[in-house]
């Protein structure tokens, strides 16, 4: 199940160069070319899903099961502080290739690439209150 045009798709068919850092019968990892930090590792279903919403849940637990593998070897082989792992959903998230995969970002302490903030500011309980009303199953 690939799709035409998409350039993950092309990847796995070996129709563009890529630097595989790992691969097995359904996922495959490589190097990022416009990578945020060295080692910065993206992993991929072999399958075409455009979002977390399409992947069904055996294949996206076996690709989560490869991303921990690779997090570890990053971890230990580039010696860094800590990895952030990231998943983007839509444009609107900031994904730019419609295929399903999860970036692994190697950090270190001292670097200037990105932080995630926690708001300050509290919500209150009404503005919980509507969302968890609008949330719960």
């Amino acid at each position: 199940m690939n799709e035409a045009g998409c350039i993950f798709c092309k990847i796995i068919k070996r129709e563009i160069p890529s630097k595989i850092v790992f691969e097995n019968d359904l996922n495959l990892a490589f190097l990022d070319i416009s990578p945020i930090s060295k080692g910065h590792t993206i992993v991929i279903p072999k399958k075409h899903y455009s979002t977390l919403e399409d992947i069904p849940e055996d294949e996206l637990a076996e690709t989560i099961k490869v991303v921990k593998k690779i997090s570890i070897n990053i971890h230990k082989s580039l010696e860094i502080d800590g990895y952030n792992i990231l998943q983007n959903n839509f444009a609107a998230a900031g994904q730019v290739v419609k295929h399903f995969h999860m970036h692994i970002i190697p950090r270190s302490y001292d670097d200037d690439k990105f932080r995630l903030e926690i708001p300050k500011n509290q919500a209150s309980d009404e503005e919980l209150n509507e969302i968890y009303g609008q949330l719960k199953f």
